[in-house]
């Protein structure tokens, strides 16, 4: 009776231990795929402030890459001190713009509804 019982033991080990490492290789896969994708984002988040805080490029770039930054909620609260506390240098209309597109994304990184 033992000899069956053994002979069961050893099927089901059989079958067990070859799923238990492919769930764990399932597993190390997908959390090597979310660090890829987080570094990933990462660099994203610096290429755009890169774009913003470059000495080169047009005003209309910048504006874009500071609506851009609202696809990082990630990085919330850096974006809401740059928006709250960034000097924009420059004057008029082009101030007046970085300026509005500024309050607009803290705006949005807070929740408040936007226009």
């Amino acid at each position: 009776m033992q000899v069956g019982s053994l002979a069961e033991w050893v099927t089901a080990l059989g079958i067990i231990l070859p799923l238990c490492v492919l769930a764990w290789s399932a597993f190390q896969y997908v959390r090597l795929q979310k660090r890829e994708l987080q570094r990933l984002r990462f660099d994203e988040f610096f290429a755009v402030m890169d774009k913003i805080g470059s000495g080169d490029g047009s005003i209309a770039s910048k504006v874009a890459g500071i609506y851009e930054l609202r696809r990082f909620p990630e990085y919330k609260d850096v974006i809401l001190r740059f928006c709250s506390t960034a000097e924009v240098v420059g004057h008029g209309s082009a101030q007046e713009m970085l300026t509005r597109e500024m309050k607009l994304t803290a705006d949005f990184m807070n929740g408040k509804d936007c226009d």
